[in-house]
């Protein structure tokens, strides 16, 4: 502060040129109303002066372009501060003496809509690689599964989700939380602009369990009796999972796959809950015996 204090006064007498930057608020903005491409937040101006003028500029209150909605919009969606009024405007905040070299940006021109917002679902661009051994249990959750779109009546018809910005997400060990961002769309705005994410990890174990073999489609009067009756079978789950679904899936013999020319039937995997994983049996065919009864 001290040395720009001094570098003033050393050039007080000499004519130079200095930039700054000068807020713009846009005022009394009608609740229903959205601005639909961004609205910049300063002007920078390039102004040249003696240095003394400087000196007064740089101790007074510093100016900022207010402007009231109603005073720069019209009904066909556009708000608009020309060139010539916003360098009158700045032209107003230095001495008489002061000339404006540049400003930019030289206009404020936006767009923006008083429709009502158009609710549309949230697509996600996710790349999800759990690390070994681990494993995505259920689906992705979201804060939201819809947002609002405000535009214009014909650009709203078009629109009919939204996607958020690519996520990658590798060598996951535990459930993460991620905040992301809903990706933007030309000629409309989005709220919100973020939502929360929620992808569930859980390591996987390996279990054995002992299960029993069931006959399918024999014929009335017939009795197929199987050796062993139980098999065991190894697979691939949560702990949650484990916990939940133990018990609920079986092993099948098909009658109608029988070749009584033959020991052995194949055998196979019945139902097998969605939490496990491959799912294989220690065997593959069993012994059996077809009884008949009259």
């Amino acid at each position: 502060m001290v040395s720009t204090v001094l570098w003033y006064i050393m050039t007080a007498n000499n004519v130079i040129s200095l930039e700054f930057k000068i807020p713009i608020n846009i005022t009394d903005v009608p609740e229903n109303v959205r601005f639909l491409n961004p609205t910049p937040d300063t002007v920078t101006v390039t102004v040249q002066d003696k240095g003394s003028s400087f000196i007064k500029w740089m101790f007074s209150a510093k100016p900022s372009v207010n402007l009231r909605f109603e005073d720069y919009s019209d009904d066909n969606g556009q708000f608009r501060l020309d060139a010539a009024h916003l360098r009158r405007l700045i032209s107003s905040f230095y001495s008489r003496s002061a000339t404006i070299k540049s400003v930019l940006p030289e206009a404020v021109t936006l767009r923006y809509t008083d429709q009502p917002g158009k609710l549309v679902p949230v697509e996600l661009d996710i790349d999800i690689v759990p690390a070994l051994l681990y494993t995505q249990n259920g689906a992705v959750g979201k804060s939201q599964d819809s947002v609002l779109v405000y535009s214009d009546s014909k650009t709203l018809e078009t629109i009919t989700e939204v996607y958020t910005y690519h996520v990658q997400l590798r060598d996951l060990t535990d459930t993460v939380r991620r905040r992301v961002a809903i990706a933007p769309l030309k000629g409309a705005v989005v709220e919100p602009r973020t939502i929360e994410l929620m992808i569930p990890i859980e390591k996987m174990v390996t279990k054995t369990q002992m299960i029993d073999i069931s006959v399918r489609n024999a014929p009335q009067g017939v009795n197929v009796v199987v050796f062993p009756s139980k098999v065991q079978a190894v697979y691939r789950t949560t702990i949650s999972g484990y916990k939940m679904h133990r018990g609920e899936f079986t092993a099948v013999v098909d009658y109608n796959n029988i070749d009584q020319t033959k020991p052995k039937v194949a055998l196979q995997l019945g139902e097998v809950p969605g939490a496990y994983q491959d799912v294989h049996l220690a065997l593959d065919s069993v012994e059996y015996i077809i009884e008949t009864y009259r």
